[in-house]
This record gives C-alpha cells, sequence and structure tokens, in this order.
C-alpha cells in the first residue's frame, strides 16, 4: 500500500511541475512575485527583486526534483537501497527535467536553460544522499537501543 502512495505521489508531483512549466512568463514571475514578498517579510535584510527571484526560482526548481526524487526512491519499497535503483531515479529525474525544460521552450515568454535542468538534477540527487543518510542514521540509532 505504501508502494501506490509514493507512486501516485510521483505522478502528482509530476503534474504539478508540468502546470508551472506551463504557465507563460507574466504568470510565473507574478508567482515568484508573491514568494519574494513573503521573504521581504520574513527576511530582515534588504533583498533585490532580481536577486531574490533568481534565488526564488532556483530554489522551487531544486525542491521540486527533491521531492520527485524522494518520493520515485520512496516508491522502490525496500529494493531503494540499490544502486540499479537510485540510477532509475536519477535517470528518471534528468530525463523529466530535459522534457520539462523542452516544454518550456514552446511557452511564450519562457525559454530553455540548461542550468535548470543541472539544478533540477541536483535536487533528485540530493534526495538519494539524504534518504541513504537518513535510513543509516535510523539504523545507527536501532541497533544502539
Amino acid at each position: 500500500m505504501k508502494k501506490y502512495f509514493f507512486i501516485f505521489s510521483t505522478i502528482l508531483i509530476m503534474i504539478i511541475i508540468f502546470k508551472f512549466s506551463s504557465e507563460d512568463a507574466v504568470t510565473s514571475s507574478r508567482h515568484s512575485g508573491m514568494v519574494i514578498q513573503l521573504m521581504k517579510k520574513i527576511l530582515p535584510q534588504e533583498i533585490t527583486k532580481e536577486t531574490s527571484s533568481h534565488i526564488v526560482r532556483n530554489f522551487a526548481h531544486f525542491i521540486l526534483y527533491f521531492l520527485l526524487g524522494t518520493s520515485l526512491q520512496l516508491s522502490f519499497d525496500d529494493n531503494s537501497k540499490s544502486l540499479r535503483s537510485k540510477i532509475v531515479v536519477i535517470t528518471t529525474v534528468f530525463l523529466y527535467a530535459c522534457s520539462d525544460e523542452l516544454h518550456q521552450w514552446f511557452i511564450p515568454g519562457r525559454s530553455l536553460e540548461f542550468k535548470d535542468i543541472l539544478i533540477d538534477t541536483t535536487g533528485g540527487i540530493a534526495s538519494i544522499i539524504l534518504l541513504a543518510f537518513l535510513r543509516k542514521l535510523f539504523k545507527t540509532v536501532n541497533l544502539e537501543t
């Protein structure tokens, strides 16, 4: 049952990514602007709009693909510890990032950015590293108790 939850989560995250990628440049900038306004209320220092927009967009890419990598990896059940599953996760995240950027190329005001593919793939790789670390940590904690 848990496996199906993570498969569903993976598909849902892919749909969310596709939806955001389908937005034209004006709509996408408006959504980033709302997050930037929230950041300015939370953070004490003044952040320029250009810098904060860059940070927000890169962070959004990283987080969405981190979540995609995590849910995809967890959908493998106990086999997610294997090298093969990690390769499948990285490959899937990379290919989805490529297709996402290609999709954006056809959206008014948007473009294909290779750096976004790198950020997206890094998010997927980070999810693998964090899950491996957490598994090792919990395994160590369980052995000590």
